[in-house]
């Protein structure tokens, strides 16, 4: 029977004084550093599937962020700024000077900014469907990517106005393409506790929700991160691969997967083909950056 901890096994958890804010880590492995954000409301054990398999190359780290599981939080508003500054200051407490960096959702986007208010800091990005670009998409897409949203954050407004276990394994079924297959009774345990213990998990869904346009992901920023950035993307995210197609074509180095059989979470959904591909993407030869509008390709 595989569990949360049995993918786990072999992993340690470590708390980290990130600059006064107890910081929660999975972590495994040696050599260069994977640092592993997760998304909105989740919590480490969103890569339960990955730390361990990613170990065999690297020195994994799969942190609670800001405001999430065990990690602290701050009493002012969440922004860029704020999110960035607790990763650094993990990285910091932990002695690591640069990083891969590997995000789901919010996570993604997390990454991005790192790198662009921090390039020194970060080698590769992989960027697992995340959120906050603003670039040029058909109608019926941004439609579709809208109704996403605006489903999600309903869901979220129903589990904060009347907190129950039902209401949070609908808000993770959200999450999946083969909700029967991939939503396991486990995880919605583990996010059910923790979200008892939480304090401003609506605070953080607010912000998601209406980040303010200093925080989007413009063509003009995309333009300016010449980190190799690959995009995953699935066959069944709420928001369409149009998005990320659209995406990788502003990316002075990006490129493009497109996961078949999952949604939001395919480092869960397919494990297997997920890690394969990170590992693949991170091990690849660095190659000439193509002018930002020329999308690029690569073979995984």
């Amino acid at each position: 029977m595989t569990t949360l901890w049995t993918g786990l096994l072999g992993a340690e958890t470590r708390f980290y004084d990130a600059r006064g804010i107890r910081t929660r880590s999975i972590q495994a492995g040696s050599g260069e550093t994977v640092l592993m954000l997760h998304g909105t409301g989740a919590t480490a054990e969103a890569f339960a599937r990955n730390v361990v398999p990613l170990a065999a190359h690297y020195d994994v780290r799969a942190i609670d962020i800001l405001g999430h599981g065990l990690t602290g939080t701050i009493d002012g508003p969440f922004s860029k700024e704020a999110f960035v500054q607790h990763a650094i200051d993990y990285m910091d407490a932990a002695g690591i000077e640069r990083a891969h960096v590997v995000g789901n959702s919010l996570g993604g986007w997390i990454a991005i900014w790192l790198a662009l208010m921090h390039p020194g800091r970060v080698g590769r990005i992989v960027n697992i469907v995340g959120p906050h670009f603003a670039v040029p998409i058909g109608e019926e897409t941004r439609t579709r990517t809208q109704a996403a949203a605006d489903r999600l954050k309903q869901l979220s407004q129903d589990l904060a106005g009347d907190p129950t276990p039902e209401r949070m394994r609908a808000r993770l079924a959200w999450l999946f393409h083969n909700v029967e297959r991939d939503l396991m009774d486990e995880l919605v345990a583990v996010r059910w506790t923790l979200h008892q213990r939480a304090t401003n998990g609506m605070q953080v869904s607010g912000f998601v929700g209406n980040p303010g346009a200093e925080n989007i992901l413009t063509p003009e920023r995309l333009a300016l991160l010449r980190h190799p950035t690959l995009l995953v993307w699935t066959d069944h995210n709420p928001a369409p691969a149009a998005v990320a197609e659209s995406v990788v074509g502003y990316l002075p180095d990006g490129a493009l997967v497109v996961m078949n059989g999952c949604g939001h979470w395919p480092q869960w959904e397919d494990a297997a083909t997920f890690n394969r591909i990170v590992t693949t993407f991170l091990q690849a030869p660095a190659r000439a950056a193509a002018a930002p509008g020329q999308m690029t390709s690569l073979t995984l």
